[in-house]
């Protein structure tokens, strides 16, 4: 989808940005028929068969000229992310998102190309393929949404042949550099069109991308970095409140990466300890341990990846709850899923499973894979990662495989052979006793 697809109107959060007399450029009223363009590189490894195929899906979502549900304003942003912050900043990023799309702001997340493809990179490489798999999966889901977050078309760029993907004599793609000429491009891009940031932890880059001729702003990730700290350096000039965006939470890294060291047990300082006003979290304790963090993580990616399954086997009676309102019309003897009346895109875990278990019957664990799913002390036996044992990783873990089995769902499988290594890693870790 090109910039051309948005529509230009006022935002309440904002006054208008600077007329092209200072850079800024109306969109274009043209796009390039997306089907001239390169296709996506072939996978060598049938083992990654479901990942490749995301991030293709993806790349093909961002050629198609079809119109975004939030229209570009006179005052929109765009923010370039660099691969480096959707693998190692991910929840950050995400909780950005999340609470900008709450508040209706006039932004737009920009997933460049190059980075699509850095993504497929690191699908076999050792600590890094659990987090191209949750930024993957996710990036699909809000492409998809077509809300805040869309990928680089191929048309989008300062590229003399028009096409980012056209090679020229001498280029190497797939280097660092060359990606990184890649995101550039891409940033300068967008600044003809709004004011523009690239989010990067690459040093080099960020200074690159500063001295560039549309002189792009950038933001890289501090110590305790948070989504307020971003729409600090995005919106503080325009008064937004400050307080509805989430503060620093923590959670689990890449053990190989020096972005965050990685210890059994948390310890935390008084940073770490700001507490979001989001009710959604007072149930929830502060993880005091690797286990908790990584768990949170199994919770979030697996059950985005079961609501991926029920919408391409579910029947058309997925969709009677989202038509029943608040539920109150299904018989109380309905299924959980049934009597809330909420769409599946918002199913929790235990919601997807108990109508995968109505369709075809799941084999039972314990603990149940549900129960497993389930946020801590959101539901009965629910509850934090340290808090279940190794055996009880197991057999939820192998529970939740036998499911993606069952249903002929390769992605399940995948991010479970790749979860396997940080979970055993964390337990052959020696642990203390910790508590809150």
């Amino acid at each position: 989808m090109s910039v051309s697809a948005y529509v230009a109107r006022p935002h309440p959060y904002h006054t208008a940005l600077p007329s092209s007399s200072s850079g800024v450029m109306d969109p274009p009223t043209f796009a390039i028929p997306s089907s001239s363009f390169n296709s996506f590189p072939a996978n060598p490894d049938p083992g990654d068969a479901h990942l490749h195929a995301t991030l293709q899906r993806i790349d093909q979502l961002a050629n198609e000229d079809v119109e975004m549900h939030a229209p570009l304003a006179e005052s929109s942003t765009f923010l370039v992310l660099d691969t480096n912050i959707l693998i190692h900043h991910f929840d950050v990023i995400t909780q950005f998102v999340e609470d900008a799309e709450r508040q209706s702001l006039p932004l737009v997340v920009i997933i460049p190309g190059a980075v699509i493809y850095e993504l497929d990179g690191q699908k076999n490489r050792d600590g890094l393929a659990w987090f191209a798999r949750r930024a993957s999966a996710w990036l699909l889901k809000k492409v998809k949404e077509r809300k805040m977050v869309k990928g680089q078309a191929n048309e989008e760029t300062c590229r003399p042949s028009g096409n980012w993907k056209i090679r020229v004599p001498g280029e190497d793609f797939g280097t660092e550099r060359m990606n990184d000429a890649l995101i550039l491009d891409c940033c300068v891009y967008f600044r003809r069109w709004r004011r523009t940031f690239l989010c990067s932890s690459d040093k080099n880059l960020c200074i690159e991308t500063e001295n560039a001729t549309a002189g792009i702003p950038t933001l890289s990730p501090t110590r305790n970095w948070s989504s307020r700290e971003i729409a600090f350096v995005i919106f503080g000039e325009y008064g937004i409140d400050l307080s509805r965006f989430a503060a620093y939470r923590i959670s689990y890294k890449d053990p190989t990466s020096n972005v965050a060291a990685l210890s059994p047990a948390v310890e935390y300082d008084d940073d770490m300890m700001a507490v979001d006003d989001d009710a959604s979290m007072t149930h929830v304790l502060l993880p005091s341990h690797a286990l908790d963090l990584l768990h949170i993580q199994v919770i979030d990616h697996f059950t985005r990846l079961l609501v991926e399954l029920v919408g391409r086997v579910g029947g058309p009676e997925i969709h009677q709850a989202a038509r029943a309102g608040d539920g109150t019309s299904a018989s109380r003897y309905a299924p959980q899923w049934q009597r809330q009346g909420r769409h599946y895109l918002e199913w929790t875990a235990a919601d997807v499973l108990e109508y995968l278990d109505h369709e075809k019957k799941i084999p039972a664990t314990s603990p149940r894979v549900a129960v497993f799913l389930s946020m801590p002390y959101s539901n009965r036996g629910a509850r934090r990662g340290q808090d279940w044992s190794r055996r009880d990783w197991e057999v939820a873990l192998a529970g939740l495989g036998r499911i993606g089995d069952m249903w002929e769902e390769p992605s399940i499988g995948e991010s479970l052979r790749v979860l396997e290594r940080h979970v055993e890693g964390i337990f052959a870790t020696k642990m203390r006793p910790t508590g809150i």
